[in-house]
């Protein structure tokens, strides 16, 4: 079940690439999870890591990275993947769980919690235990959801436009005032990302107001931050942030 990297590596543009569904930022470094395989940002091109394989899901917790999605054409593994994690910053992956079961559309993990959208069951279901054991979830239906990194326990969604907050890992939900028509929000270590499909609003807790980011974005399709790194994937591209949102880069 282990799966080691390509022998070459190839720089490509995001044009070149198909159907990238997500994007993450960790330790000052950005990723692209795409129907290829995982690509990390490597001057203003992108190089695949590891083997191919078709990424739905990608998450990033204290260094681990987890995905889900389907196999690749070199990797001898069920399909759906369920939950597999790398620890060599996608290199190698080996499987977690639901191994041949599940199909993780949206992922998120802090800690021992783990929260997602099992897209060919239907449901959302979450775990407190490291994976171990799960629990189907009964959210509202949903277009995004982010983890407490600090706090696994406190769960945000954007349903119908609306930013709801559970602080029960799930249980129950309750709305926050936001700026009108939300379709993401990322939770990270400096604060929360929502966004519409043009704007970017930031707060640096649950207790402060909602800032605007003066960029306008064309259809923003996933966003991800971590610390001062924010990246965000709209219809033009990839755009790139090293001061927390201030100011953004279009990569070529």
């Amino acid at each position: 079940m282990l799966t080691g990297c390509a022998s070459a590596v190839e720089k490509v543009s995001i044009d070149q690439m198909e159907h990238v569904h997500s994007v993450a930022a960790d330790g000052g470094n950005f990723y692209l999870a795409s129907h290829h395989g995982l690509y990390e940002l490597d001057g203003d091109s992108w190089s695949l890591i590891g083997d191919e394989f078709d990424i739905m899901g990608l998450d990033i917790s204290n260094g681990v990275f987890y995905a889900s999605g389907h196999p690749g054409p070199t990797q001898d593994w069920a399909d759906p993947i369920g939950i597999i994690t790398s620890v060599d910053r996608g290199k190698t992956w080996n499987p977690k769980t639901f191994m041949g079961e599940v199909d993780f559309h949206l992922l998120e993990v802090s800690g021992d919690y783990f929260v997602g959208v099992a897209a060919n069951y239907g449901v959302v279901v979450g775990s407190s235990d490291g994976a171990e054991s799960w629990l189907t979830l009964e959210t509202p239906s949903l277009d995004s959801l982010s983890v407490n990194p600090k706090n696994g326990s406190e769960i945000l969604i954007i349903s119908e436009g609306m930013l709801l907050l559970s602080r029960d890992a799930g249980l129950s939900f309750d709305s926050i005032e936001t700026p009108d028509n939300l379709l993401l929000v990322d939770w990270n270590d400096s604060g929360i990302f929502v966004g519409t499909d043009q704007r970017l609003f930031f707060r640096s807790d649950l207790n402060q107001g909602f800032s605007s980011n003066p960029e306008i974005f064309n259809n923003i399709q996933s966003v991800s931050a971590q610390g001062k790194q924010v990246i965000v994937l709209d219809e033009d591209g990839v755009h790139i942030s090293e001061d927390a949102g201030e100011s953004f880069r279009l990569l070529p």
